[in-house]
C-alpha cells in the first residue's frame, strides 16, 4: 500500500515538473507554445486585451514593475513603465494629437451660428511633414476642420474653425480626427442659452469691447440680436443702447428715437437706439446707466429706479437716484426723464429746458443740447 503512494508521487511530480519547464500555449498551432516565447497566445478571430484603465488608475497602481503594460483610456494607447515613468504612446512614426492639449474657445449657443471665434486649438506631434486634415464629427448641426501643410518635425497648434449652427441646448461629444492617424481625441461642448447682457458676457471673462450676440428676454419668444458692449469703460460690461451722430442728421420722431437700426449695433452707426429694450437688458431692479458725450470727453455715471421712458419726472432727481461718477451737474442734472416732441429723453429733469439730450429730433444752436455747449455725439449705455 505504502509503495502505492509512492509510485503516484513520484508521477505527479514528474508531470508538474514537465510541465513547469515548458512554454505557456493558449490557443497556440499544435497546442505548444513557441519556443522563444514564455507565453504564446494564438487567434484567428480575437486580438490580446490588455488591461484597460483611465490615467489616474494607472498613476494609482502600487510599485509597477518595469515592462508593466496597459491601455490607456484618456489617451486611446498603450503604454509601458520603464521602471521609473509611465512611458509616452506606443505610436509607429507618424503624426500624433495630443489630447490633453484641446482648447475650445468661443460662446456657444442655440440657434445662434458659428463664427470666428468658434474654434478648437488642438496641439499636433509631427513625425512627418506633410499635407494634414484635421477635423471633427457632426454634432449638434455644428462641426470642425482644419487643412493645411505640416512643414517641419516637432510640436505644431492648429485651430479648427467652426462650422454650423446649433440646434439644441446640450452637451455635445465630438472625436477629433487627424487624417494618416488611427489615434483619435474626444472632447465635449456646451451648447446653452446666449447671455441677455454685456454685464453677463463680462462675467464670463469676455473683456473685448465689439458686438456680441444677446437673448436679452430669455425664454420670451423674441429672437436673439446682435448688440455692442463696451468692455473696457467704468467696469465694462456696458451694452450700448443709443447712439448719436449728427453726421446722420436728426431723429425723425420719438418712435424711431426708441428703436432703430436694430441690426447695425456699434459707435459708427449714425442713428441706433435699443432703448425699448432697457427693462430687458438691465442687471438689477433699478436702471444703471452712462451717458456719454465723446467729443467733449465727459459722462455721467449714475443709477436710478425711475423709468426714464414712462413720462416726466414730478420731482429731481428722479425717484431712485444715486450719483456713482457724474463728469457734470450743471443745469439742473437729474437723471434721465420722458422729455417733450423736440427730444425723447433729457436729464434737464422737472425743467423746461431739454439739457443732455437723447434723441434729438431738431438742431439747437447747431447741435445736440449737452450738459452746456452743444455736441454733436451722444451715446447711451446701460448695465
Amino acid at each position: 500500500m505504502i509503495k502505492y503512494y509512492s509510485s503516484t508521487f513520484y508521477l505527479l511530480l514528474s508531470l508538474f515538473s514537465s510541465f513547469y519547464a515548458q512554454n505557456v500555449g493558449i490557443n497556440a498551432t499544435g497546442a505548444t507554445a513557441h519556443q522563444s516565447a514564455a507565453l504564446d497566445v494564438s487567434s484567428t478571430n480575437a486580438g490580446f486585451l490588455p488591461p484597460r484603465m483611465n490615467t489616474v488608475q494607472r498613476d494609482a497602481i502600487a510599485s509597477p514593475s518595469a515592462g508593466l503594460m496597459l491601455y490607456n483610456t484618456d489617451n486611446n494607447c498603450l503604454q509601458f513603465f520603464d521602471g521609473i515613468a509611465w512611458s509616452s504612446c506606443l505610436v509607429s512614426a507618424a503624426n500624433a494629437l495630443i489630447c490633453g492639449s484641446s482648447t475650445i474657445n468661443g460662446v456657444y449657443s442655440e440657434g445662434i451660428a458659428l463664427n470666428a471665434s468658434n474654434t478648437i486649438s488642438i496641439d499636433v506631434n509631427i513625425s512627418i511633414p506633410g499635407n494634414y486634415t484635421i477635423s471633427t464629427n457632426t454634432q449638434n448641426g455644428y462641426s470642425f476642420t482644419a487643412t493645411g501643410t505640416f512643414a517641419t518635425t516637432g510640436t505644431q497648434t492648429i485651430t479648427l474653425t467652426g462650422n454650423g449652427t446649433p440646434t439644441a441646448s446640450q452637451t455635445d461629444n465630438f472625436i477629433v480626427t487627424l487624417s494618416g492617424s488611427i489615434y483619435t481625441c474626444k472632447l465635449s461642448i456646451q451648447v446653452g442659452v446666449l447671455p441677455k447682457n454685456c454685464l453677463a458676457y463680462l462675467n464670463k471673462g469676455y473683456t473685448t469691447d465689439g458686438i456680441y450676440a444677446i437673448d436679452s428676454d430669455g425664454a420670451g419668444g423674441n429672437a436673439p440680436y446682435n448688440c455692442y458692449c463696451d468692455m473696457t469703460t467704468a467696469g465694462g460690461g456696458w451694452t450700448l443702447v443709443f447712439n448719436h451722430n449728427t453726421a446722420g442728421g436728426y431723429w425723425a420722431n420719438q418712435t424711431e428715437a426708441d428703436f432703430f437700426n436694430v441690426g447695425s449695433p456699434g459707435l459708427a452707426t449714425n442713428k441706433y437706439s435699443i432703448l425699448m429694450k432697457i427693462d430687458e437688458l438691465k442687471s438689477a431692479p433699478e436702471y444703471e446707466f452712462r451717458i456719454n458725450f465723446p467729443s467733449l470727453n465727459v459722462s455721467n455715471h449714475w443709477k436710478q429706479s425711475f423709468d426714464p421712458r414712462s413720462g416726466g419726472s414730478t420731482i429731481s432727481p428722479v425717484a431712485g437716484y444715486q450719483a456713482i461718477n457724474i463728469g457734470s451737474s450743471a443745469n439742473l442734472w437729474g437723471g434721465l426723464e420722458r422729455s417733450s416732441a423736440t427730444t425723447f429723453l433729457d436729464g434737464s429733469v422737472n425743467h423746461p429746458n431739454w439739457y443732455y439730450s437723447v434723441g434729438s429730433s431738431a438742431p439747437w444752436n447747431g447741435g445736440i443740447p449737452s450738459y452746456s455747449p452743444v455736441t454733436d455725439k451722444v451715446q447711451l449705455f446701460i448695465r
